[in-house]
């Protein structure tokens, strides 16, 4: 059962893109780019982190769904 190519690029692509959202967004608040208060702060990074969450399991369900090669898609 191989990965196809294509499939584990798209996913290490999505994933990346997850990780470096979350790492610029943590550089935003921790650094006080946008001069935001306690609140906001906390409201950034929930979302921030819940979306690149769910981008991660996304592009897992996607390479599991899309990877296997002996199966036509």
């Amino acid at each position: 059962m191989a990965m196809r190519p294509d499939v584990r690029r798209h996913t290490i692509v999505l994933i990346a893109f997850a990780i470096i959202q979350w790492g610029f967004m943590r550089y935003i608040i921790s650094h006080q780019v946008f001069n935001l208060d306690t609140s906001d702060r906390i409201l950034y990074f929930c979302l921030s982190s819940f979306g690149g969450a769910f981008m991660i399991f996304g592009a897992l369900i996607y390479m599991i769904i899309k990877g296997n090669a002996d199966q036509p898609s």
